[in-house]
């Protein structure tokens, strides 16, 4: 998928769930478990992983979106600053959503 695809389908999701009033889902995050024991390293190291799991967390972007939400954090707890900001970077180029780094949390943002 296109930075453009994937924005549009997270996007998409998130105006969907909007507009359904009468649509209430909670989900509870399960990319945790992805995240949860990673230590990455090296400004590369934050790029690769964004590259590996991008289908994961795209899918799970949407989920979220179309639970209301307007973010999906990823809490990667003992990386380094260098890998958080080169996982941040790979994911703005590979998905033309908001990324932002907050101490150890990588924030893709939709709304």
């Amino acid at each position: 998928m296109t930075p453009a695809e994937i924005e549009a389908k997270v996007r998409g999701a998130h105006a969907e769930a909007l507009g359904n009033r009468l649509m209430q889902r909670r989900r509870s995050s399960r990319i945790d478990d992805l995240v949860r024991d990673a230590r990455l390293y090296g400004r590369e190291a934050g790029a690769d992983f964004a590259r590996t799991h991008l289908g994961r967390l795209v899918d799970e972007a949407v989920g979220v979106a179309g639970c209301r939400e307007g973010a999906l954090e990823l809490a990667l707890h003992g990386s380094g600053h260098a890998a958080l900001e080169g996982l941040a970077q790979a994911l703005r180029d590979l998905t033309g959503l908001e990324v932002e780094v907050d101490g150890t949390t990588v924030r893709l943002s939709w709304a």
